[in-house]
């Protein structure tokens, strides 16, 4: 099907880099759902190539997923398949994001006196245990000071990020290379 009579504009609105130099898709990623690379491709398994041997490739993604170990006269492809990051569509390719979870806090204050009285915040729910005064290990009454909820204390992955990993499913990241 040819579209014909179009009045947009070329698209390339978000200053992505037109591939001129590769007509045929170098360097594009082809998603198998099985373990199968076409003859055409790499997996993106994070080799190590020569630039002399696949200079298309290379004038595509250049050294941008270099790690600092290799020679002057060598590239690497990306590790999608070893690392088992997901692919996400962003304004700025190659960057890695970390994993983390929104954090979990809370805090609870002035735990000993009257029902009622305690200050609760975030992630801590306030239950009013009936009596006159709550028990404590100092004995009854008084103020026993506060508790803070942090999940962050407990691991690192909670706080560090804001969003939550979603149920995934795994393919086969292969790169074009000719």
């Amino acid at each position: 099907m040819e579209i014909k009579n179009i009045k947009t504009n070329t698209l390339n609105q978000n200053s992505y880099t037109i591939n001129r130099l590769t007509p045929d898709q170098i360097g594009s990623l082809i998603i198998y759902p099985v373990s199968y690379t076409h003859e055409n491709t790499l997996p993106c398994d994070g080799y190590v190539l020569l630039i002399e041997d696949y200079q298309l490739l290379y004038s595509v993604i250049g050294k941008q997923f270099n790690t600092g170990s290799e020679q002057e006269n060598e590239f690497r492809i990306p590790d999608y398949n070893i690392s088992g990051r997901f692919l996400q569509p962003s304004s700025s390719p190659v960057t890695k994001k970390e994993a983390g979870l929104p954090n979990i806090t809370g805090q609870w204050h002035n735990v000993g006196v009257e029902p009622g009285a305690a200050g609760v915040s975030g992630a801590i729910v306030n239950h009013n245990w009936g009596g006159s005064f709550y028990y404590h290990a100092s004995g009854r009454g008084g103020n026993l000071g506060g508790f803070d909820l942090n999940a962050s204390r407990s691991s690192g992955v909670y706080g560090a990020s804001s969003t939550v990993q979603p149920p995934s499913q795994g393919v086969h990241v292969c790169i074009r290379y000719k």
